[in-house]
């Protein structure tokens, strides 16, 4: 059936090469611009089956671009109309969330989160130190992405909810706690690694501070006003038909894909082992986890853009305000150097001696990886959407910005 992408137990697409992205162009009639140009050798190069792109300014997207296939199978084209799973760029909406409760002083920033969560969000080989709402925007909270997390990945949507997730995670007497896999030997503050479950807890204390679920919360303070009427965290609210394909490529038996909490995850909801699949694209089933936020929106590109497009104006579109330039700033201050990282309030960039600071956020999930990037100096975006692992659409969207003034 159109959209259904479950994986059935021996059906394989057989590609020795990549689609023929050469037949498929940016635009009809218009000169092929270099960026297109950079994009189909990166496709080739990195066999990506399906890719999205935009350039968005103040005034909305400026250029677009959608190569290859949002399904290999049936050969539909890839178009920025196409629903993705948008993996870890969703931690920026969750922050938009919660800084919205920000703003209306529910909270600060440095407060211990115990005192909102209704039980003791602590690390126990540091017990004595809070852990704050700045830690867990920053990757600093010493939670830790343990075993539970990576086997909670489920095709369909969550049948566990946000909150029974994160109080069996993280609360000392739930079902899910492990003090050795939950969290870090390192105290809150004096580390810093990437973190998932942190954001399931954020998107949990904004259920908690504005007493609505977290889902429901957006919709109604972010999604609805910017007009994303195809945006939801949950596969039952999107349409199935416009969702791409995600897919693992298998290349000598070995699937490419992430691993999150040691669990191989290259292709989700295959019962057998990765090892024993052939060379070729492999369709992932559409999955979700219980602690969704940290990375399981589904948007497209071009409503994503309209999310750019209201950060790029200082928070606000057409009218709405989904946060005040003020807190913009705040999201975008420097709170530490990790390595080449630049890490704000979610938020990061990569230093460069070439350019200055893009601040944005990646994405990686079995069957996709995402990237957005936003230039402040001329309020200028990049997004890269494609429907495969493994790759660096980093590099993409670095490209259309060096050259957005050709676009």
């Amino acid at each position: 059936m159109p959209g259904d992408f479950s994986i059935q137990r021996r059906t394989f697409l057989k590609l020795s090469s990549l689609p023929p992205t050469a037949l498929l162009r940016c635009g009809e009639g218009a000169p092929v611009s270099t960026v297109e140009e950079f994009l189909k050798q990166q496709m080739e190069r990195d066999r990506v089956p399906g890719l999205a792109a935009a350039l968005v300014r103040s005034d909305g997207i400026s250029w677009s671009c959608g190569l290859g296939y949002a399904d290999l199978e049936r050969r539909i084209p890839m178009s920025i109309d196409h629903l993705q799973n948008i993996g870890s760029v969703s931690k920026n909406f969750t922050t938009t969330a919660l800084m919205q409760l920000w703003e209306k002083e529910f909270f600060k920033l440095d407060d211990d989160v115990s005192g909102y969560a209704g039980f003791a969000v602590r690390n126990p080989n540091h017990p004595d130190v809070a852990i704050t709402f700045r830690h867990l925007l920053t990757h600093r909270s010493s939670i830790r992405d343990g075993l539970a997390y990576g086997r909670h990945y489920h095709c369909g949507d969550p049948t566990l909810a946000l909150g029974d997730w994160i109080r069996g995670y993280l609360w000392a007497e739930g079902d899910l706690y492990d003090p050795g896999e939950n969290f870090h030997k390192w105290a809150p503050e004096t580390n810093w690694e990437y973190n998932n479950v942190a954001y399931g807890l954020l998107a949990f204390l904004v259920e908690i501070i504005s007493d609505v679920a977290f889902a429901e919360y957006c919709t109604v303070n972010i999604f609805e006003p910017l007009g994303m009427t195809q945006t939801s965290w949950y596969l039952a609210d999107v349409e199935a038909s416009r969702h791409a394909a995600p897919y693992t490529l298998v290349e000598s038996s070995e699937a490419r894909g992430p691993a999150w909490g040691g669990i191989p995850l290259g292709v989700v909801g295959d019962e057998r082992n990765p090892t024993e699949l052939e060379d070729g694209f492999h369709a992932n089933c559409l999955y979700n986890h219980p602690n969704f936020p940290d990375g399981f929106l589904r948007t497209s590109v071009r409503q994503i853009a309209r999310y750019l497009q209201a950060y790029l104006n200082g928070g606000t579109l057409n009218g709405v305000t989904i946060l005040q330039e003020a807190t913009l700033s705040e999201m975008w201050r420097e709170q530490l150097v990790h390595e080449s990282r630049v890490q704000g309030l979610t938020w990061y960039a990569q230093k460069s001696d070439e350019h200055e600071l893009y601040w944005g956020h990646g994405g990686s999930d079995p069957g996709l990886n995402t990237d957005v990037r936003l230039r402040l100096s001329d309020s200028t975006a990049a997004i890269v959407f494609t429907n495969t692992n493994g790759i660096l659409p980093s590099e993409a969207t670095e490209q259309i910005m060096l050259e957005s003034e050709n676009l």
